[in-house]
C-alpha cells in the first residue's frame, strides 16, 4: 500500500491509468481499504504519477493525502525478454518478464501487447539478518535482551488451593528443542527479568532466541499478466480494451504455537471469551512438582505456525476515445475483483487439546489430569501434538464494477489563450466480503480472533473543471465534484489554482481545494472484529487487576464523511533548461476521522458498551464500534533540484530531494519528529544523486537521508532500556539518524542487449534499533530496510 504525507493508505488514492480498481480483500488495520500494488506487473509500468496537493475535487474519495496515478505501457512493437537477480543476507530474488507487441496504430489501424511478469523470493527469516542474528540488543545504545522466558517451555508450580507461586523450572527437553538454562539470577544478569521474586536462584527458565522463527520479509512468488489491444474504428473513432491477471503467493513463518488458555465461546449474545487453563498433575506430562504445575510458553520442536496467503485479481477494461464536433469524449466500462485466502496453519484446537490431555468434553475450570492420559510436554515430539493443532482459511472477495465518460473541449478566448474545459461522469459499485472459517466462528481455536465484513454500495459521481488562461503569465484553475454514496450521502468539494509567470525561468503556483474521504466498507457497513484485548478493571481492588477479555468492533452506518482542506503554494526557478530549483510549501487539515475509542477508556468511564457479568461484576466483552472521532493537521515543504553539465567527455547530472515535516498533530498534540503518532514521522527525508552518462553507458551514486527522531513510545513498548543509557531528545531518548548509498551501473549495446548492475546500501548500514517502533522487529519497517547490502544484476534483450 502507499501513504503519502504520512497519513494512511486510506488517504491515498491509487488509480491505474486514472481510473480505479478492486482493493485488497483483506483491510488493513480492520478498517483502510486499499490497492495491492503486488497486482500490478511492474515491466507493464510506463511511469508513476504523484499528485501531492490533495486531489478529491478532480479524482474523488481516497485523495486526501494525493493521487498515486500508475500509467501502463499502451503499446510495444516487437518482442523483449530480461531477468533480473539480486543476492543479500543469503538469500535472493529473481524475476523474468517478456514483453511483446506487433501492429501499429498509425499505418495498420491497430496495435496489440502484452506483458508477463514474474517474481520469486526466498522468505527471510529475522536470524538470517545482520541485524536480527540475536535478540539480545544490549550492545545498542539503550537496548536490553528480548529473548523470551517463556518462549522455551516452563513449568510454573501451583499451591494447594491452585493458586500460582514464584517456582519456576525449565523443561528437560529445553537444550535439545533449541533453548538454554538459566537460573534466576542468570536471568536478571541476562536482562530478561527485574523481578527479584521471579529471579530466585531456586528458579530455572527455558530461554529462547524466537528470531529463527520471524519472518523479516515473507517469501513471495507473484505472476502478472497484461495485455491490450487498440483499433482504430474510424478516424474520429479509437477503441481499446485491457485484460490484467496477477496471482500472487506469500508464505510467512511465525513463532510456535503458545501453550494457549484462552478462546471464544459461542453464546446467545455472540462470542465471549472463556479461560481455559489446565493444571498438570504430579508426576503427569512430566511434571517436576510435587503438586500441581502449569505449563507456560510455547512448545519448541513440534512445528511453527504459518501463513500462506494466495492473493488473485482480474481487472477488465473497454472503452472508446471519440470526437463528437469540438468535443472529445474518453469512455470506458470495467470491472475488477481481488479473492484472496490465508491459509493459517498449526493453531491449537480445543477438540485436539481436550483429547489429548485427557480433558471431558465441555469447558471446565482447571482440571488435574491423570498420568496415563497426559502426554509428556517434556518430550513431546510433532507427531505426539498433531491431533492438538487445526489448520483454517479466511477468506475475502472485493469487487468493483465502474462506467465513466470524460469530455474536454475550448469555450472560447481570454488574453492568454483558449478557455479549457473538461466534465465527466463516473459511476461505480463495489463489494466486499470478508468471511471467517464456520470453525473459527465456532469458537473451536484457541487464541484466535476474527474478522467478519459483508457490505456494498454504489456511486454516482459528476465533475467538471475549467483553465482560465487570464493572461500570457497568469492561468487559474477551478474544479468541482460531487459524489452521491449510497450508503451514507453526498459530498460536494471545490478546489481552486493559480499559476503565475512572474519572470522568464521564475514561477509561483498554489492551489487550495476541499476534500472528503467516504468511510470504508468495513467501516460503515455490517461488519464485526472479535479479538482478545487486556484492560485494567478499576473494579477489582484487590490482587491482579489486569484482565484479558474480548474486544469488538463494528461498523457504523452513521459514520460521516472525513474532510480536509489542503493548502499548497510553491516556486520553480529555471533560468535554463539544464537547472532548476522547485519548492513547495503544504498544510493539510482533515477533520472527521473515522476511529474508535480506546477499550481502556470505555472502561475507565464505566461506559455502557462494557458488559459485565451481573454476578461477579467481571467484565465479559468490551463493544465499539467506528466513529468520527479526531483531526489531523501536518506541514511541511518540499525541495526539488536538478541540474546538468553537458561536458565533452558525457553529460554529468545533480538531482537533490528533500521533504521536511514542520509540524504534524493531532489533537493539537505534536508528533513530527517522534515515534508517538504509532509509527515513525523524522523531520527530513533525502536523497543526493550524482549521474553520468556517455553514449550506452550511464551510471549513477545516490545518497539517501533520514533524520533521527524522539524515541517516545518506549513506555508504550514496555521495554526498560538498559545500559549504555539513551541519549537523550526533547520528548526522550533519540533514535539515530540513517544514511545509505546506492551504486547503479548500465551499458546499452547495439539498442538490443542492455545489462545493469547495482549496490543498494553499499556500507552494508543496519537500520536504527527502536524498540519502540516494533517489540518484534526492534525498528521501524515503515522506514528502513533489514536486507542491508544488495546486490543486483539485470539483462534486457530486444530481438526485434
Amino acid at each position: 500500500g502507499v501513504s503519502l504525507r504520512g497519513l494512511g493508505q486510506k488517504a491515498t488514492l491509487v488509480l491505474i491509468n486514472g481510473r480505479r480498481t478492486a482493493g485488497y480483500g483483506f483491510a488493513q488495520n480492520l478498517q483502510d481499504s486499499f490497492v495491492d500494488l503486488n497486482s500490478i506487473p511492474s515491466s507493464a509500468v510506463e511511469r508513476i504519477e504523484i499528485l501531492k496537493d490533495g486531489a478529491s475535487a478532480i479524482y474523488g474519495s481516497d485523495a486526501l493525502a494525493g493521487v498515486v496515478n500508475v500509467i501502463l505501457r499502451k503499446d510495444f512493437k516487437g518482442l523483449q525478454v530480461g531477468g533480473t537477480f539480486g543476492s543479500y543476507e543469503g538469500k535472493g530474488d529473481q524475476r523474468g518478464n517478456i514483453t511483446a507487441g506487433f501492429g501499429d496504430l498509425g499505418t495498420q489501424k491497430f496495435a496489440v501487447m502484452g506483458v508477463m511478469d514474474f517474481f520469486k523470493r526466498e522468505e527471510l527469516l529475522f536470524s538470517d539478518t545482520e541485524f536480527g542474528k540475536s535478540r539480545d540488543f544490549r550492545g545498542e545504545n539503550g537496548g536490553r535482551n528480548f529473548e523470551s522466558l517463556t518462549a522455551g517451555g516452563t513449568w510454573r508450580q501451583l499451591t494447594a488451593t491452585g493458586g500460582l507461586t514464584n517456582n519456576f523450572t525449565a523443561i528437560s527437553g529445553c537444550a535439545a528443542k533449541g533453548g538454554k538454562v538459566l537460573t534466576g539470577p542468570q536471568a536478571i544478569a541476562a536482562g530478561l527479568t527485574t523481578s527479584t521474586a521471579v529471579g530466585a536462584a531456586t528458579n530455572t527458565f527455558c530461554a529462547y532466541d524466537q528470531n529463527s522463527q520471524i519472518a523479516a520479509l515473507p517469501g513471495t512468488q507473484r505472476l502478472g499478466l497484461l495485455s491490450r489491444a487498440t483499433f482504430e474504428i474510424s478516424p474520429t473513432i479509437t477503441g481499446f480494451a485491457e485484460l490484467g491477471y496477477s496471482k500472487v503467493e506469500t508464505e510467512q513463518t511465525f513463532t510456535a504455537p503458545f501453550f494457549a488458555t484462552t478462546g471464544l465461546l459461542p453464546t446467545s449474545v455472540g462470542l465471549r471469551p472463556f479461560s481455559y487453563n489446565i493444571n498438570f498433575a504430579p508426576g503427569a506430562s512430566g511434571n517436576p512438582y510435587t503438586t500441581n504445575a502449569q505449563f507456560t510458553g510455547s512448545i519448541q520442536g513440534i512445528g511453527l505456525r504459518t501463513a500462506k496467503i494466495d492473493s488473485d485479481t482480474v481487472r477488465f477494461l473497454a472503452g472508446l476515445q471519440y470526437s463528437f464536433g469540438a468535443w472529445d469524449f474518453d469512455s470506458a466500462i470495467g470491472s475488477s475483483k481481488n479473492k484472496v485466502t490465508q491459509n493459517n496453519n498449526n493453531r491449537f484446537s480445543i477438540k485436539g487439546v481436550s483429547n489429548l490431555f485427557g480433558v471431558p468434553s465441555g469447558l471446565q475450570p482447571p482440571i488435574p489430569l491423570s498420568t496415563s492420559t497426559a502426554v509428556n510436554l517434556n518430550t513431546i515430539t510433532a507427531a505426539q501434538a498433531a491431533p492438538m493443532f487445526i489448520s483454517f482459511p479466511r477468506t475475502a472477495e472485493s469487487n468493483l464494477t465502474s462506467f465513466d465518460t470524460k469530455a474536454n473541449t475550448t469555450l472560447g478566448e481570454l488574453p492568454g489563450g483558449p478557455i479549457g474545459l473538461a466534465v465527466g461522469i463516473d459511476y461505480r459499485s463495489e463489494k466486499l466480503a470478508d468471511t471467517p472459517d464456520l470453525r473459527a466462528q465456532a469458537g473451536e481455536i484457541l487464541g484466535q480472533g476474527i474478522t467478519k465484513t459483508n457490505g456494498s454500495r454504489s456511486n454516482l459521481a459528476t465533475f467538471g473543471e475549467l483553465a482560465l488562461p487570464i493572461t500570457k503569465t497568469l492561468e487559474a484553475q477551478i474544479a468541482m465534484r460531487s459524489d452521491k454514496y449510497s450508503d451514507f450521502g453526498r459530498a460536494t468539494v471545490p478546489k481552486f489554482g493559480a499559476k503565475w509567470k512572474i519572470a522568464d525561468g521564475l514561477l509561483m503556483r498554489g492551489n487550495w481545494g476541499k476534500g472528503f474521504r467516504a468511510p470504508t466498507l468495513p467501516e460503515i457497513s455490517p461488519s464485526e472484529a472479535t479479538f482478545f484485548i487486556q484492560v485494567i478493571d478499576p473494579l477489582i481492588t484487590t490482587g491482579n487487576n489486569i484482565v484479558q477479555v474480548s474486544g469488538v468492533y463494528s461498523g457504523n452506518p452513521l459514520l460521516k464523511p472525513e474532510k480536509s482542506i489542503s493548502r499548497n503554494v510553491g516556486l520553480v526557478f529555471e533560468p535554463s533548461r539544464n537547472f532548476s530549483i522547485g519548492l513547495d510549501l503544504y498544510q493539510i487539515t482533515w477533520n472527521d476521522i473515522v476511529g474508535s475509542d480506546s477499550f481502556q477508556t470505555l472502561v475507565d468511564n464505566n461506559s455502557p458498551r462494557v458488559l459485565r457479568d451481573p454476578l461477579t461484576t467481571n467484565i465479559i466483552t468490551i463493544f465499539n464500534n467506528f466513529r468520527n472521532i479526531s483531526q489531523i493537521q501536518t506541514k511541511g515543504a518540499d525541495l526539488d533540484v536538478r541540474a546538468s553539465f553537458p561536458t565533452t567527455m558525457g553529460r554529468f547530472g545533480v538531482r537533490s530531494t528533500l521533504a521536511y515535516v514542520d509540524s504534524f498533530t493531532q489533537e493539537g498534540v505534536e508528533y513530527a519528529g517522534s515515534n508517538a503518532f504509532g509509527s515513525s514521522i523524522p523531520r527530513l527525508k533525502g536523497s543526493l544523486t550524482g549521474d553520468f552518462d556517455n553514449g550506452p553507458w550511464s551510471a549513477s551514486a545516490t545518497w539517501n537521508f533520514v533524520s533521527n527522531y524522539d524515541q517516545a513510545r518506549l513506555a508504550a513498548s514496555y521495554n526498560t532500556p538498559q545500559s549504555p543509557a539513551f541519549q537523550t531528545g526533547v520528548f526522550g531518548p533519540r533514535v539515530r539518524q540513517h544514511e545509505t548509498v546506492d551504486l547503479f551501473l548500465r551499458y546499452r549495446m547495439a539498442n538490443s542487449l542492455t545489462i545493469s548492475g547495482s549496490i543498494i546500501n553499499v556500507a552494508n548500514k543496519l537500520p536504527p534499533y527502536d524498540p519502540g517502533a516494533s517489540t518484534t522487529f526492534l525498528y521501524d519497517f515503515t522506514q528502513y530496510d533489514v536486507r542491508g547490502r544488495m546486490l543486483r544484476l539485470s539483462a534486457s534483450y530486444k530481438f526485434f
